[in-house]
């Protein structure tokens, strides 16, 4: 019987990474503390109204300072920020990172952020010295689940879909992903590094 061959995978020329629950995780205690600052409603409001802001055109200190001013709470918006942008960058993945990177292909950081902690994380952590290339949402002026934010990725970076892999913790994104025809990668949190490796090596990301 004649075996029908499959074609060849196009070789992978971009990797990339989602920053939270990828590359960087909240410092320990954030969430208490920015629930201590604003109240019992905050946080809920808070990440609702953030999501109006991922692509750059709305202002979320604004927000911020409209839900203070209404439960009466005494601290402002920048004290919230300042809770915010309290993330540790995660070595290990930064590492798995940096041999891709070695292994000739363009690293990318693409994640969803409004302008503040965006721009507290483009002035701050050291994501130049792993990734070739960052997009934050809002800089875009679009956001993930979007096709369009990876289409205009793999365009910015003058690759195809098909010869980039994105990896995210959240599903919808990954889905995201898929439809504009990257090869995209579920990081859960139930995940090890060591499950990630297999999965990147599978679609043939050298360096893993």
């Amino acid at each position: 019987m004649e075996t029908v061959s499959r074609p060849a995978r196009p070789p992978v020329r971009a990797l990339l990474m989602d920053a939270d629950g990828v590359t960087q995780y909240p410092h320990r205690g954030w969430l208490k503390e920015m629930a201590r600052l604003g109240g019992p409603r905050f946080i809920h409001d808070a990440f609702r109204h953030e999501k109006t802001t991922l692509t750059g055109e709305v202002d979320l200190r604004e927000l911020l300072t409209e839900l203070l001013e209404r439960d009466g709470r005494d601290c402002t918006a920048d004290d919230i920020l300042e809770v915010w942008y309290r993330v540790e960058l995660d070595d290990v993945m930064l590492t798995l990172v940096d041999r891709v990177r070695a292994a000739g292909v363009i690293t990318a950081l693409a994640t969803n952020q409004q302008s503040y902690r965006g721009g507290f994380m483009l002035a701050n952590l050291a994501y130049d010295e792993h990734f070739d290339h960052q997009f934050h949402s809002f800089q875009v002026g679009l956001a993930k689940p979007d096709p369009a934010f990876f289409t205009h990725i793999v365009e910015t970076l003058g690759v195809e879909p098909e010869e980039a892999v994105f990896v995210d913790d959240m599903a919808v994104n990954v889905r995201g992903a898929r439809q504009a025809g990257l090869n995209a990668v579920h990081f859960a949190g139930t995940d090890t590094y060591g499950h990630l490796r297999c999965r990147l090596r599978a679609l043939g990301v050298p360096g893993v």
